[in-house]
């Protein structure tokens, strides 16, 4: 695959590990939209943890299954076996993306709801 374990993790996470990505997406993205609409600012912020955390779990999720997946499918490759760096990677850096995709998903919101409330 390649030697880079976190380009091989990517790739690992959507070639096997979608669905955990695409439901984390989902309900994080959700949450994070809902708060986005709430006055209070700790209960935004709250709810955009909250939403980051999840989104963070299902890439770690996504990832470590996603490389079982790999090392049991037909003649896998030894880059399937080789690293476990892939998953630890994401536990300890995965909210890094998902902070990242979460407050523009925020933001977005945020200035989509305050053309809404004010007319333009």
């Amino acid at each position: 695959m390649t030697d880079n374990v976190l380009f091989e993790s990517i790739w690992v996470l959507f070639a096997y590990g979608l669905k955990y990505l695409a439901l984390g997406i989902l309900f994080s993205a959700s949450v994070t939209v809902a708060g986005a609409r709430i006055s209070r600012l700790w209960s935004r912020m709250a709810l955009l943890m909250l939403g980051i955390l999840v989104l963070w779990i299902a890439m770690f999720l996504g990832v470590d299954r996603g490389y079982a997946a790999w090392q049991s499918s037909a003649a896998p490759p030894d880059e399937a076996f080789s690293d476990t760096g892939g998953p630890f990677a994401f536990l300890f850096a995965g909210w890094i993306p998902s902070g990242l995709i979460l407050t523009l998903i925020y933001f977005g919101s945020r200035a989509v709801l305050g053309r809404s409330r004010t007319g333009r």
